[in-house]
């Protein structure tokens, strides 16, 4: 039966002598080289996972990174084309809803004079002719200003309303409640005001007006503290966009 190069080793290293310390050193050799290879080729495989391990991270952090810038350069977009559309609103209501108001006399207007006004007027042609047709002009202008005003005011409010509802997703929860409670009292100011105005009968006390004193007082206060807000909070913006 053939000796196994395992079996003549150890009949060697049993035999004693010279002859099995140089198979054992070749053993020895041939052990450690062995070694060695499945060393390198662990340590090689461990650094192939360690690197896929480290590309995925890589990659991870690139997309989040790239989704956050995306989401601040939108809320920089946003946040003053939203400001301006609730801006506009509330000072339309503001103006609309003011007590001091100031209306031109067109009774006494030349012909003249009258006509260049209307022409600059964003009445309807036909409210023009109507207006030139009354003897109490300014009654008949008032009225029709009135609800062209309003018209106005609310189309403003409407606006403002569907922007923040629009792009709420990029505005804090915080923040998108403070507009829509403004654009709702607004809403409730107009609706005192034309009540008010189509029941001119009401005594003083009896008017419609927990919003619109809401309008000309602490609502002004509020559109200033949202002011400041979104100012720190535009310039922070900034420098984070500018940074990347």
């Amino acid at each position: 039966m053939p000796v196994t190069v395992f079996e003549w080793i150890v009949s060697v290293l049993a035999a004693g002598g010279g002859l099995s310390f140089i198979v054992y050193q070749i053993f020895k050799k041939l052990a450690e080289g062995w070694l060695d290879d499945k060393f390198k080729s662990r340590l090689q495989e461990l650094a192939h996972i360690q690197n896929k391990e480290i590309e995925r991270l890589r990659s991870d952090l690139t997309k989040s990174f790239d989704r956050a810038t995306k989401l601040h350069q939108r809320e920089f977009e946003v946040l003053p084309m939203v400001w301006d559309e609730v801006h506009e609103a509330f000072w339309s209501t503001a103006s609309f809803v003011s007590s001091f108001q100031s209306f031109p006399d067109i009774n006494r207007m030349k012909p003249e004079q009258l006509q260049a006004f209307l022409e600059k007027c964003e009445l309807e042609p036909w409210q023009k002719a109507e207006i030139l047709s009354k003897q109490d002009r300014n009654a008949q202008y008032l009225e029709y200003d009135f609800w062209h005003r309003l018209h106005h005011a609310s189309r403003a409010r409407q606006s403002a309303l569907n922007k923040v509802s629009r792009h709420a997703i990029f505005m804090d929860e915080p923040l998108k409640d403070e507009l829509m409670k403004i654009l709702e009292r607004l809403n409730g100011a107009l609706i005192e005001h034309q009540s008010n105005h189509e029941t001119p009968i009401l005594s003083h006390s009896e008017r419609l007006t927990t919003n619109i004193e809401w309008v000309k007082g602490e609502g002004r206060l509020e559109l200033d503290r949202i002011e400041t807000r979104l100012r720190k909070q535009l310039w922070s913006l900034d420098d984070q966009v500018a940074s990347v």
